[in-house]
């Protein structure tokens, strides 16, 4: 027999065909609703190192019939099969995020803002918090309009991995005014920071930045 011929055949016997073909993809937790465990082992009783969020992307370093070899977070463990979605020709970069929804907080949160910032999805000269706040949300739904995707306000890791790319489209669509109610100072009168402008000025506010609110 002929080593070339030998070397493949023990190759496939330490590496069957499924794992070779599937090795490394991506997975996203598709549990319909709460979070799916990483295990210690590939079986039902085993430990539960993490509980993985529905809808987050993770590593699939082998797959099974019922559990595969996964990675998340810097932990590695034995996820379902059965509720795990396989993207196939995912990049591997929107790994490095994790899932952006309203009321998180870091500094991912506030480099989400600066970029959509940078295409016009946020007023140029706002203040930007590390804060997913209401506003926030409601631009993630403007971008999502813009690329076609299901308008939920959640930043995915794959919408901020094409967020983060050069294939990002620019804001073509009109900025509307979110408002965001706060208390004046004195505490006497209500006011409502200027959503136009952020509190900058502008011709909505008189460019004072506020608009009182009678109570």
């Amino acid at each position: 027999m002929r080593p070339v011929r030998l070397c493949l055949i023990l190759l496939l016997l330490l590496f069957p065909l499924h794992v070779l073909a599937e090795e490394a993809l991506i997975g996203k937790v598709n549990t319909r609703k709460g979070s799916l465990n990483l295990r210690s082992q590939p079986t039902t009783d085993s430990k539960t190192i993490a509980r993985i969020s529905n809808g987050t992307c993770i590593l699939i370093i082998q797959s099974g019939n019922d559990f595969c070899l996964c990675e998340w977070n810097g932990k590695t463990g034995y996820c379902s099969t059965e509720y795990l979605t396989f993207l196939r020709n995912a990049d591997s970069a929107l790994l490095q995020y994790r899932v952006l929804r309203k009321g998180d907080q870091g500094e991912d949160v506030l480099a989400l803002k600066k970029r959509l910032q940078e295409l016009g999805y946020l007023r140029s000269g706002s203040t930007l918090s590390d804060s997913f706040n209401a506003i926030l949300e409601e631009r993630v739904r403007l971008f999502q309009r813009q690329i076609g995707a299901t308008e939920n306000g959640i930043a995915s890791q794959e919408l901020q991995a094409l967020l983060h790319s050069a294939r990002a489209p620019q804001c073509t669509q009109t900025l509307s005014a979110v408002r965001s109610r706060v208390r004046s100072k004195s505490n006497e009168t209500n006011r409502e920071i200027c959503g136009c402008c952020m509190g900058e000025g502008c011709e909505c506010c008189n460019y004072t930045g506020w608009i009182d609110v009678i109570p």
